[in-house]
């Protein structure tokens, strides 16, 4: 079967007769396609909760027939929402895209990112697809956006953090204990975005660019208070870092509470400075 003769009918008993992904792959579309196409023929889809229920629970749940065709809303109108109230007033296009993001990180979270789509997030925003499509001309250029804003979210709260340390040792200890809490609060919504080969791969740049900025000044603080070489200061950085990432990545993912997080991780951040510390002596009386 190809995506060129496939029907609404077919289509709709596939969606609910096998995971999404699985149809995908018989139609030879990844599974955010395949989302994208039961968008854009109106037809219903289960969520990923579903494919957990017993099947009498799914005989129940599945919708008895397929809804006939909606009418397209006509070109620069709104479309009214489920809720009537979201989209019934003009935004400037800065507020239609942050709202956008939200309604993206929200599907993101409770179905999956497969189930985001363009066509989706404007029926639940209350605009056309042709407005969602002035905010993101892509699926992926919103997939994106929302995934910069969570790393940007990220990098003010650290640096908000690290300003107010006093010394070294007080920036490292803040940083880490805020970066394992905005784990627990927002990790899990980056954490799933990043699953997306495309996303990961826009953002390989950007996180990169963010590895340099924050680590160029610890590896130069630890050079010149340990005496290290810039060798063994970024190795031992990264060592330090690749723990706190790791236990985020756990926390993000609901394996690691953040209070444990944190227990774990201090003492080997903490036991790596005092290691520096009594192996380079001389950095106090430098």
């Amino acid at each position: 079967m190809t995506v060129a003769r496939i029907d609404r009918e077919t289509l709709f008993r596939q969606v609910w007769d096998v995971p999404l992904h699985e149809v995908a792959k018989s139609l030879r579309m990844t599974a955010g396609g395949a989302a994208k196409l039961c968008d854009r023929l109106q037809v219903p889809r289960p969520n990923r909760n579903y494919w957990r229920l017993s099947a009498a629970e799914r005989c129940e749940a599945r919708p008895p027939y397929l809804p006939s065709l909606q009418s397209p809303t006509a070109p620069g109108s709104e479309a009214v929402p489920a809720n009537g109230l979201a989209g019934r007033r003009r935004l400037p296009i800065e507020a239609r895209r942050a709202q956008m993001l939200g309604i993206a990180g929200r599907i993101c979270l409770a179905e999956g990112i497969d189930e985001v789509s363009l066509n989706r997030v404007a029926r639940e925003a209350g605009i056309s697809e042709a407005q969602a499509h002035n905010c993101f001309a892509r699926r992926i250029d919103m997939l994106s956006a929302l995934a910069r804003r969570e790393i940007d979210e990220y990098e003010r709260s650290r640096r908000g953090v690290v300003l107010r340390g006093r010394d070294r040792n007080t920036q490292i200890v803040m940083s880490t204990v805020n970066y394992l809490s905005e784990a627990g609060r927002r990790g899990a919504l980056l954490q799933t975005l990043l699953l997306d080969p495309e996303v990961r791969e826009i953002m390989r740049e950007e996180f990169e660019r963010t590895r340099i900025s924050v680590s160029k000044p610890i590896v130069q603080a630890m050079a010149s208070s340990y005496g290290m070489s810039e060798e063994e200061a970024f190795g031992s950085n990264w060592i330090v870092t690749a723990i706190s990432l790791r236990a985020g990545s756990l926390v993000s993912a609901g394996r690691l509470t953040t209070e444990n997080a944190i227990r774990l991780c201090l003492p080997m951040v903490m036991g790596s400075i005092r290691s520096h510390a009594k192996s380079h002596p001389r950095s106090r009386d430098a």
